[in-house]
């Protein structure tokens, strides 16, 4: 072997060991992320499994949209630490068994910064994954929060995981529901699209949860 075949060889090996520990590193940092959110499911006494399923049901859409292996797992961290902002609210009002008056609200709603605080410290993830963290409370009408988006002012990534986080909410039973089933839950995503939802986003969640479901059935759930 020549001396620029051998250069070429070990320059190949270098590639391919970088690789390989960049890939560590990704999965160290998944499993990390995985870990505070169940870590905030658990204070918050969430429904067993919320971060797990939403997490999957975001990847699942984000692959039925041909999103890049990196864009998608990009969203799935976002999914893990979406409501990590909880973790600065009291438990006076985060624990509160009862409905929360406008002063608590006001208080739960901060979640949103705090959490962009606590997410922007980490430094290393990527913009879609802060924008599920910032965005996963707008609406498509304006009438969400923190800021009031509404459309295409919300990012897309956080229109996506919106709709993966109210179905597994409406699916799950809460101390004050039962839980709902798929189909009224994908009933009442349909129903909320071009209001709460992206319409045409909330079309693929209903046609990719619908068994078979097409066209012809999104219209006649909506």
């Amino acid at each position: 072997m020549s001396m620029g075949e051998d250069d070429l060889a070990q320059a190949h090996l270098r590639f391919v060991e970088r690789l390989a520990a960049d890939q560590r590193t990704s999965e160290l940092r998944e499993a990390e992320l995985r870990v505070l959110g169940l870590a905030l499911e658990a204070r918050d006494r969430e429904t067993k499994g919320h971060t797990d399923r939403v997490a999957a049901l975001a990847t699942q859409m984000a692959q039925t949209m041909c999103w890049s292996p990196s864009q998608t797992r990009a969203l799935r961290w976002g999914a893990y630490l979406h409501d990590i902002g909880k973790i600065a609210i009291p438990d006076a009002v985060l624990l509160k068994p009862g409905p929360l008056d406008a002063d608590e609200w006001a208080v739960m709603r901060g979640h949103v910064e705090e959490g962009m605080k606590f997410a922007s410290v980490l430094g290393f993830l990527p913009e879609t994954a802060l924008d599920v963290v910032r965005d996963h409370h707008e609406r498509w009408n304006g009438q969400g929060y923190p800021a009031g988006k509404a459309g295409r002012e919300i990012s897309l990534a956080g229109r996506v995981f919106t709709l993966c986080d109210v179905y597994d909410a409406l699916t799950s039973a809460r101390p004050y529901k039962a839980a709902w089933s798929p189909e009224a839950a994908l009933r009442e995503i349909a129903a909320q699209a071009g209001k709460h939802f992206d319409p045409v986003l909330a079309g693929v969640l209903v046609e990719l949860l619908h068994d078979g479901g097409g066209p012809a059935h999104w219209a006649s759930l909506s």
